[in-house]
């Protein structure tokens, strides 16, 4: 029951069960296939979606084709918040990394809960300093980080221990070069570059499908100024 599952939700969760089934009331149910895209930059919308089930991610692109992804929104996550608040254009492009199920909360019901709840704004942004700690943390990254850093980096987050690596090593499963390129701000040529020391160097391998990562990957990689 969808009253349920909003209490799940950090925005909602003080809410009483009349509040969440006004909320639930009013809530518009959408599906989206993997590779879809919900919105584009700048497309002027002003909805808030709340994913119920999938992974989406949020990403900048240029003209190449390139792609810069910001955030990653999996299930109990909500989106759109901005453009929801100041009635601008989309901030970012927000695509389906797996079939997903949305509910979408329109403009108007959401300030009127706001208006009703101050309790919501707060959690609100909560949300949105928590997003723009993470958005420093990406630009500093950016501006300071080596690309074999922050691929290491990428490749380590979601990486887990498996008995069929090895000692030493992690598993996380295979991405492309241009989704590795995405995740950390370069181009597709330079992680290609990359990934090739780091395979000769034994830090990165692949294996049924997986990559392997060595655990003390960061400690390696200053040590060899090849990388």
């Amino acid at each position: 029951m969808l009253i349920n599952y909003l209490k799940q939700i950090p925005l909602f969760a003080h809410l009483k069960d009349t509040q969440l089934k006004a909320i639930a009331s009013h809530c518009k149910k959408v599906r989206f296939k993997k590779g879809s895209v919900i919105f584009h930059m700048k497309d002027m919308s002003t909805d808030l979606y709340i994913v119920d089930a999938g992974r989406l991610k949020a990403l900048l692109s240029d003209d190449e084709g390139d792609e810069i992804v910001l955030a990653h929104f999996d299930k109990g996550a909500f989106f759109g918040e901005l453009s929801l608040l100041d009635g601008k254009g989309r901030s970012a492009t927000i695509v389906a990394d797996s079939d997903s199920e949305l509910s979408v909360l329109s403009q108007v019901d959401f300030l009127g809960l706001l208006n009703k709840d101050p309790k919501i704004s707060i959690a609100l942004m909560t949300t949105l300093v928590e997003r723009l700690r993470k958005a420093d943390d990406k630009i500093e990254s950016l501006a300071f980080q080596e690309v074999s850093e922050r691929l290491i980096r990428a490749l380590l987050d979601g990486a887990k221990h498996d008995d069929s690596c090895g000692k030493g090593f992690l598993k996380r499963g295979k991405l492309t070069h241009k989704e590795l390129a995405g995740m950390i701000g370069s181009s597709r040529e330079a992680v290609s570059k990359c990934m090739k020391l780091l395979a000769t160097n034994g830090i990165v391998k692949e294996s049924d499908g997986h990559l392997l990562i060595a655990e003390n990957a960061l400690e390696q990689i200053k040590h060899r100024s090849s990388i």
